[in-house]
């Protein structure tokens, strides 16, 4: 229809297809496919000269009103989608709050009033299509997926327990020394009784064991801060523990390496400006 319009403003094939950036033949080409299409002639084509048919005027009346209402619809789309507004569902790890998440969401919110947040922190593995959550906060390695993941921050994760405890059962000097020791279970990981650590630049793994098994990092710290046993756990959970000197890092040579957190979505849930928008504010206060 847009080039249609443009052949009858110039009246002309050739000088359409300069205006258009087109060739002469892809002008004439989507002509004559309008007039099969609407079974008409729009056009009276000499050798010397054009003309515009009865029926061509018509036709240019109505696809101008037309592609005039496409154009609008186009503005109001891009412009609402401009304008960050609307509804969010946003998931992640309990204790992560520790993390600047709930900072993030406050700033968040003050530069974008007209945005409501549902903030969950969860302890399990969510289904975001399923649940209809926008965005979750995760934490290690990601399965492949149609989901995208886009990396937030790295979180250290240290060996630790109580001066108590390693005053009355000595500091392991190694991980295969934990299997003699007392360790509490966090039962939210994956596998949550096979440790991993750093050796040779090499990740390997101990299975351990314990007497004590908890499903919140929060219970393990307070559990292994009294004296219970060693806990291997992301150094955001248990940072007040470290500054009162409640807990102390243990076989720091075998620490493994940083743990991802991500921001995880559905490419499908991008048509939410309040994601997006999100999203975007994230990643730039890392």
């Amino acid at each position: 229809m847009r080039t249609f319009l443009v052949v009858v403003e110039k009246l002309s094939f050739s000088g359409a297809s300069n205006q258009l950036n087109l060739a002469v033949s892809a002008v004439s080409r989507q002509v004559a496919e309008l007039e099969e299409h609407f079974k008409c002639q729009l056009l009276y084509r000499t050798t010397r000269s054009m003309k515009v048919t009865s029926d061509g005027v018509y036709f240019v009346e109505q696809f101008r009103a037309l592609l005039s209402q496409l154009d609008n619809l186009e503005f109001h789309a891009d412009n609402r989608l401009q304008i960050i507004r609307g509804e969010l569902t946003i998931t992640s790890p309990n204790n992560s709050s520790e993390l600047g998440i709930s900072t993030l969401i406050s700033e968040f919110l003050k530069l974008y009033p007209e945005v409501r947040i549902s903030w969950q922190q969860l302890n399990r593995y969510t289904n975001l299509v399923d649940e209809g959550i926008d965005l979750a906060f995760r934490v290690g390695e990601l399965p492949d997926s149609s989901l995208v993941a886009r990396k937030f921050k790295e979180l250290e994760v240290l060996f630790v327990a109580s001066p108590e405890y390693l005053k009355v059962h000595g500091i392991p000097s190694h991980p295969k020394d934990l299997v003699q020791h007392a360790c509490i279970i966090e039962l939210s990981t994956k596998q949550p009784w096979r440790w991993r650590y750093q050796e040779n630049q090499q990740t390997l793994y101990i299975n351990v064991k314990g007497k004590i098994e908890v499903n919140q990092g929060e219970l393990c710290a307070k559990l292994a801060a009294d004296g219970h046993g060693i806990i291997q756990i992301p150094k955001f959970m248990i940072q007040t523990y470290l500054n009162n000197k409640e807990l102390i890092p243990i076989l720091e040579s075998y620490q493994v390496n940083p743990l991802n957190m991500s921001l995880v979505y559905s490419p499908s849930r991008l048509i939410n400006p309040a994601l997006k928008g999100f999203i975007d504010f994230a990643l730039n206060q890392r």
